[in-house]
């Protein structure tokens, strides 16, 4: 993430506007706020059928689109799936030894999986790909694997950040030997923060103070020349405007964010 933000821009100050996992990410996904879109919880709802994801502008722009998501709340079933060629949700069977409330997939089964989609044909230079990667291990419980758990012993949420850290790490590198990163936008965030006992809150989902709402947002690639800190507030529903704005194509009136690349 230092790499990326070190060739990029990295926004000062970026919120999100649910500190919950499925709420937060329809927001990313449509460029709307939750009265736009209406998904208000991880569990009972479903994305409505007249709200349409950013993954449906791409493809119909013709891109090839793919998701690869690493938790039960992201799950095909609420409606995230909408526009995606591949939607890989494929998540272990039952619950693990980490005791999370929802079933996982560790960042490194879904970076896994990632790789094995670029490297299937039709491959470079083939049409271009809008991809999301989710990554879901800085949860609670704080578990690191390997060697990971004793470097970060006393701080094991920052272990598991390091490990997620470490698999983007990978699929950056997968896309740099690919002969694809110099041409790819790469947009790095958060869907919500942890409480980490800030306000009396261990994880999220209750309050909407800093500590679970503002996030790391990151964009590098073609078009970004002069790396620096923007003083402009970020927001998740600004993600789609700033992709749409990138890739050329057109901004729909519905879209309630605005387009960061200015």
């Amino acid at each position: 993430l230092d790499a990326l933000a070190a060739r990029g821009v990295r926004f000062e100050t970026a919120v999100v506007h649910v500190p919950l996992t499925g709420p937060s990410h329809a927001s990313i996904l449509t460029g709307l706020g939750p009265l736009g879109h209406g998904f208000r919880e991880n569990a009972g709802f479903v994305l409505p059928a007249h709200v349409k994801s950013g993954a449906e502008d791409f493809r119909q722009a013709g891109y090839r689109t793919a998701a690869f998501v690493s938790a039960f709340p992201l799950d095909r079933r609420f409606g995230f799936d909408r526009g995606f060629d591949v939607y890989d949700d494929h998540l272990p069977k039952g619950h693990d030894s980490r005791r999370t409330p929802y079933v996982e997939r560790f960042a490194d089964g879904t970076t896994d999986a990632v790789l094995r989609w670029l490297e299937a044909p039709p491959g470079p230079p083939g049409p271009p790909f809008f991809l999301w990667v989710h990554y879901y291990d800085p949860h609670a419980p704080y578990e690191p694997p390997g060697e990971l758990a004793a470097r970060f012993r006393t701080a094991p949420y920052d272990g598991e950040v390091a490990f997620a850290d470490q698999q983007l790490g990978r699929l950056l590198h997968a896309l740099d030997e690919r002969g694809l990163l110099a041409q790819t936008l790469v947009l790095a965030m958060s869907d919500h923060g942890e409480g980490l006992g800030e306000h009396g809150e261990g994880t999220h989902g209750l309050f909407v103070y800093d500590s679970t709402l503002k996030v790391p947002f990151i964009v590098a690639g073609p078009g970004i020349d002069t790396p620096r800190v923007a003083p402009t507030v970020a927001r998740g529903l600004d993600v789609l405007p700033t992709l749409l704005d990138y890739a050329g194509l057109p901004l729909r009136p519905d879209l309630e964010g605005r387009s960061l690349r200015p």
